[in-house]
């Protein structure tokens, strides 16, 4: 008995051991696949980066649709980043206001789809430990930011041959120029993705009471009180988005159509200013997909957004921005 009690730790042990090894051996591998060479083709890398360093009184905040469609020249900065909800441009924006000496004038996005409940029901997420800017003592694989991404970072690492490489090219003002032409995809499919997308994009029912539309009030008046000028800005999509959301019934229209009124709304305060670029673009080879300017859309629309929203703003040598692209 005393042998067989003996034998069966001993196994044990050996698992338990091999066990130990075989999770140190993938937590290693992990944390170089991640520094070796996911870290240096991730945006969200020169993104905390520029936004860490950065102290521009002219910026720009949003998702996707502004980090994708303004192709900014200095001295505005872009930092806008895909998929952030108000939550966290709302926690940037507090942080930029905090250490930047002289804001002067921001451009924050004023989209419907912030609204929709898979922005809405989601908050931090960790962003506050991924832009601390001491990264490099931690473990980077089993971080918050990194550890969800792991199963799609090894398939990618596998699938292209050990390497991970990004088509999206990060500008020196932040912009994230993204490639594709939806002009190649044809009708069935952006008909399919557009449905989709607005599916997902619906602004929740009485948004306007949410936590979120009370954060994003709340930012606009920080930014306010310090002075700042805001511009809200609704931004192009393809026509095939905005006469879908056109086209839509009456009863789920009504969300779209309460979010264009609330950011109008904002816009009574002195210094905010909306604008609606939804239907500013027909090109289709302007757009990588239904709702997003690709690098040509947002190399042009750059000087449009650029005048809208800073063109008659002075520095402080008299020189206007507008001058300087």
């Amino acid at each position: 008995m005393n042998l067989f009690t003996s034998s069966s730790r001993g196994r044990l042990a050996v698992f338990a051991l091999s066990c130990v090894c075989v999770f140190s051996v993938m937590l290693a591998a992990s944390e170089w696949l991640v520094r070796v060479h996911a870290q240096p083709a991730d945006a969200m890398t020169k993104h905390v980066a520029l936004f860490e360093t950065t102290q521009s009184p002219y910026v720009a905040f949003g998702d996707s649709h502004v980090a994708r469609s303004f192709d900014a020249q200095a001295p505005v900065v872009n930092l806008g980043y895909p998929s952030e909800n108000i939550a966290k441009i709302a926690w940037k924006a507090e942080r930029y206001l905090d250490r930047t000496p002289s804001p002067e004038t921001v451009l924050i996005q004023a989209d419907p789809h912030l609204f929709a409940p898979y922005r809405t029901r989601t908050g931090l997420e960790g962003y506050s430990a991924l832009f601390n800017g001491d990264a490099s003592a931690r473990l980077l694989s089993v971080s918050e930011y990194y550890r969800p991404q792991l199963t799609a970072l090894w398939r990618a690492f596998v699938t292209h041959g050990g390497r991970l490489e990004s088509t999206v090219e990060t500008t020196e003002q932040g912009a994230l120029l993204s490639p594709g032409n939806l002009a190649e995809w044809g009708e069935q499919k952006i008909r399919k993705f557009t449905a989709d997308r607005l599916e997902l994009h619906q602004p929740h029912p009485g948004f306007q009471q949410s936590r979120a539309a009370q954060q994003y009030k709340s930012m606009i008046a920080a930014f306010l009180d310090r002075g700042v000028s805001v511009c809200l800005v609704s931004m192009p999509v393809s026509p095939y988005y905005k006469n879908a959301v056109d086209a839509l019934p009456a009863e789920q229209k009504t969300g779209w159509d309460e979010a264009f009124a609330f950011f109008e709304a904002l816009a009574q305060e002195d210094r905010v200013r909306y604008f609606d670029h939804r239907n500013l673009y027909t090109n289709l080879r302007l757009f990588r997909d239904p709702d997003h300017l690709n690098k040509a859309g947002a190399i042009e629309y750059g000087p449009v957004l650029q005048d809208a929203c800073f063109g008659n703003v002075k520095r402080s040598d008299g020189a206007q921005i507008a001058d300087l692209k």
